[in-house]
């Protein structure tokens, strides 16, 4: 954030102990004001594990789950170069990382949903991944009731890309075509991969309203990782 230790140690200039949340806090109105940003955010994925812990600290934040579709997750994972950082680290990941990171997407989907789910009304919202409808930031900031001009075209283009925020989840009806380029488990992931990944994690995506390929995926697909 390049802010300086001076600066910082200005923060903490007080008779008074500072604490560690309002330490931070300042840091970011610090940030935003070299910026010249009335509004400053964080976006960290594993803070949905530590929802609980975040509303204890910041009671005011305000949280927006992204969520994408666990197949297209999984390819990216299985795929990508970055997969040591996330599920990669499981000692499973190595004997099966298809079912891994279905396991890992679940678990940390259904942790955010959950935790988020139990804050009073207007503090957790969630947005499909695959419905590109905003054409401005206007809508996402309705959606969370944030104050603020719009958003700069850069910040509204990747919360068009991101989708519709609110509160209540999105219908199948409302999820569109992928945008070209990105992940695609209905074109490159073979049909046994999809059985096995939604063997696990089947439920969840009929929850959130992703339409199943295989509606009862054999047990067996389960292979040998332990749920």
């Amino acid at each position: 954030m390049k802010v300086g230790r001076e600066e910082l140690e200005r923060l903490m200039n007080s008779d008074e102990p500072v604490s560690y949340a309002s330490f931070v806090s300042a840091i970011f109105d610090l940030y935003g004001q070299r910026k010249g940003k009335s509004l400053v955010g964080d976006k960290t994925a594993s803070y949905m594990l530590n929802i609980p812990t975040l509303h204890g600290l910041w009671p005011q934040a305000k949280f927006v789950h992204i969520i994408r579709d666990g197949r297209d997750v999984c390819l990216s994972m299985v795929n990508g170069k970055k997969a040591h950082v996330a599920a990669g680290r499981l000692s499973t990941w190595t004997e099966d990382p298809l079912l891994t990171a279905a396991l890992w997407w679940k678990h940390r989907v259904r942790l955010g949903r959950e935790d988020g789910g139990a804050l009073r009304p207007g503090l957790h919202y969630e947005i499909r991944y695959e419905t590109p409808r905003l054409s401005t930031g206007y809508r996402v900031r309705g959606a969370v009731r944030l104050p603020g001009p719009a958003l700069p075209r850069r910040d509204a283009e990747i919360l068009r890309r991101a989708g519709e925020g609110g509160s209540q989840p999105q219908r199948k009806k409302s999820v569109a075509p992928r945008h070209p380029g990105l992940r695609d488990w209905r074109s490159q992931m073979t049909l046994d991969d999809v059985e096995r990944f939604e063997a696990v994690a089947g439920d969840l995506l009929d929850e959130l309203d992703y339409p199943c390929a295989v509606p009862n995926p054999p047990q067996e697909k389960l292979g040998p990782v332990v749920i």
